[in-house]
Parts: C-alpha cells; structure tokens; sequence
C-alpha cells in the first residue's frame, strides 16, 4: 500500500480553516472534487465517530463513502478512515487521512493532507482528479471574505 501526501498554504486563519475542515455546514460546500455535491450524508468530522456521504457528480451517479473519524485535535489535526461502498454492501479497501494544520510565519494556515493504505495505481487519480479539486475547493471557501 501507499501513501498520499499534499500540502497547501491557505490565506486565512488556523481556526477557519479548521472549521471547514470539520463541520458540516462547510464541508456539504467542499467535500469531493468539483461539480460534486453531496445527497444523504452523516457529515460531520467535529468528534470522534462514524461518518458518510453519497457524492453525486455531474452526471448524476453517485458513490457512496464513509469510515470513522478516529482523532480531533482542534485547530491542529482530524485523523478518519474512508472507504467506498461496494454494490454487495461490503466496504472496500480502507484508507487512512489526516489533516494537518499549522500557522505560518506570515500568519496563513499550512495545511497537510497524508492518505495511507491507498493501492499504488490510485495515487495520481486521487491526487489529481480528487484532491486538487475538493482542495481548491476549499481554499476558496476558506479566503472569501
């Protein structure tokens, strides 16, 4: 197995940041790559516990992921686990993610994405089809007035 790192900078404080990455009202805004939204959920990355979503992309199926948010350490981390839903209602293989927030010198906020236990073939997909994605996402969220 392996493992996905990213990191971004953010122009806006830690703490917003954080929220966004956590709550539920922010992460409906944010979650999956773009032109995603997501249908029923349990979203919420605030405490420790189990979590889903069913992300609809832009022509209409939907994938249905979910785990346990394992760790909350505000404003500095959440550790959860993923997986997706298979069609026999099993899970498939899980993941590990963490995010990792820290305040620069400059007052914006480092975010550290790891992902680990992903099969190597799925890397660059996740990374450059999922993550870029959700992550702009996010960043513009996070520096709207």
């Amino acid at each position: 197995m392996s493992t996905l790192e990213m990191t971004r900078i953010f122009n806006a404080p830690q703490d917003k940041v954080f929220r966004h990455l956590t709550e539920t009202a922010f992460l409906l805004n944010w979650w999956g790559p773009e032109g995603t939204r997501i249908a029923d959920h349990n979203l919420s990355f605030a405490a420790p516990g189990p979590w889903s979503a069913t992300m609809v992309g832009p022509q209409g199926h939907g994938a249905t992921v979910g785990g346990e948010v394992r760790v909350v350490e505000p404003p500095d981390m959440v550790e959860l686990t993923l997986s997706f839903a298979l069609e026999d209602d099993t899970r498939g293989p899980e993941s590990v993610i963490r995010f990792t927030l820290s305040t620069t010198p400059g007052g914006d906020t480092k975010l550290q994405l790891t992902q680990s236990g992903l099969n190597p073939e799925h890397i660059a997909d996740m990374r450059d089809k999922g993550w870029a994605s959700a992550l702009a996402r996010l960043e513009t969220l996070v520096t709207a007035a």
